[in-house]
């Protein structure tokens, strides 16, 4: 569905009124305002082939913790350990550390007890930096957060693992002076399809759930989420996907972010 198409259920057409609805917004991050270019993260040899990982670039810490240690191996150990997290935390919804998975990861490949924690802590934020150099925001989002900010109270509500590494990549693309709340899921603990993040980024925002839309683009966690909340989500399908036929359809659908602005009568 284009912006032409942008729906609302049971809106019946009432453009400007809908537009008025709203107070807020509150955007996911990943994927939504900030892009992730995996072309920027370091090249690693696995043998076979060459894959683009912050791995390649945590040589010199790993020596420093776990001295002799092969990086193709912690790498597939990370991806071990993080397939199991993944498992456990979409059933209870519960966000942990990045600094938690590196040290189940350290504690596999035989990390002196004593220097786990530390150990753990130095490699997630490494790999951390790693992460946020290999993220863009795009000058049409920038454009639209000016816009937007102008009339409204913006927040951002995302899934991620390092509450600090967050907030970084937020003062790294000019984005925090726009935002009036930051809720991220390590920090709470939780995270989404649990709606107390979405219900944290409307305390944050000052807005009751009706005054606030919500603007993500992964359906089994920020559509749901809002949903749960009670708040009105925009999804960004740029896939064509499609919603899942099972679940509630979102209020509107857009293919790129820029589309918002049609929803809120600022486009």
């Amino acid at each position: 569905m284009s912006a032409a198409g942008l729906r609302r259920p049971g809106s019946g057409g009432e453009g400007a009124a809908t537009a008025a609805r709203y107070r807020g917004v509150l955007f996911d991050l990943f994927g939504t305002l900030v892009r992730f270019d995996a072309e920027r993260l370091p090249l690693l040899d696995m043998g076979t082939e060459r894959v683009r990982t912050t791995v390649g670039g945590l040589g010199h810490v790993l020596e420093e913790w776990l001295p002799g240690a092969s990086a193709p191996a912690f790498l597939r150990t990370l991806q071990s350990v993080s397939e199991e997290m993944a498992r456990a935390r979409a059933v209870d919804h519960v966000e942990l550390p990045s600094r938690e998975r590196f040290r189940r990861v350290l504690a596999r490949l035989g990390c002196d007890h004593e220097r786990l924690p530390e150990a753990a802590a130095h490699l997630a934020r490494a790999h951390m930096a790693l992460i946020a150099e290999a993220t863009v925001f795009p000058s049409e989002h920038a454009a639209l957060l000016k816009d937007l900010h102008r009339c409204l109270r913006l927040g951002v509500v995302s899934n991620f693992d390092d509450t600090g590494t967050a907030h970084e990549i937020l003062a790294r693309h000019g984005i925090t002076p726009y935002l009036k709340v930051v809720v991220i899921s390590e920090g709470m603990g939780l995270r989404k399809p649990h709606p107390a993040l979405v219900r944290a980024g409307l305390r944050g925002l000052g807005l009751d759930a009706g005054e606030v839309l919500f603007v993500g683009d992964t359906y089994a966690e920020d559509v749901v989420a809002a949903c749960a909340a009670g708040v009105d989500a925009a999804w960004i399908d740029a896939r064509h996907d499609g919603p899942p036929g099972d679940e509630t359809p979102p209020a509107y659908v857009v293919r790129r972010l820029p589309e918002v602005a049609t929803i809120l009568g600022t486009g």
